[in-house]
């Protein structure tokens, strides 16, 4: 695995299970779920509104896609690294800012609760935010090193 500055220690096997279990109930109103996530991206950032088509019908597909397979990969840290560097390198032409990737984890955290309401529990939160706090700083420093090429 590349060398990542100040990571976060990887999750524990019950904070997994706990984002499996909110993933699995949010597959259930995944369509409105999406919604949600960039309901909630464009009142953080209004401006991103104009780096997406109207319909965003294939982004909401996208954006479940990129959510499966991090929660599909969260137990193994050489397959999330691999996640994160396809993430950066997709996005690359944006430039995404820190404050942008969190962001979007706030969104998805408020889809979840929006859409789970008091079946997302403070712990299914809290390692969501472990979660992200961890995979932010992965994309981070493959953004680095793809502009460092």
């Amino acid at each position: 695995m590349p060398d990542v500055p100040d990571l976060p220690p990887p999750l524990r096997p019950d904070q997994i299970a706990l984002i499996e279990a909110s993933f699995t109930s949010a597959l259930r109103v995944k369509a409105e779920l999406a919604q949600s996530v960039y309901d909630h991206l464009f009142r953080l950032e209004p401006q991103a509104r104009d780096l997406f088509p109207p319909d965003l019908a294939i982004q909401r597909a996208k954006i479940m896609r990129a959510l499966s397979t991090i929660v599909r990969s969260l137990g193994s840290e050489r397959e999330l690294v691999r996640v994160a560097e396809g993430l950066a390198r997709s996005h690359q032409r944006f430039a995404l800012t820190d404050s942008q990737l969190h962001h979007m984890g706030a969104a998805i955290l408020g889809a979840f609760e929006d859409k789970l309401g008091q079946d997302f529990t403070a712990d299914m939160r809290s390692a969501w935010t472990s979660a992200f706090d961890r995979f932010i700083q992965m994309v981070s420093h493959a953004q680095d090193r793809l502009a460092d090429v």
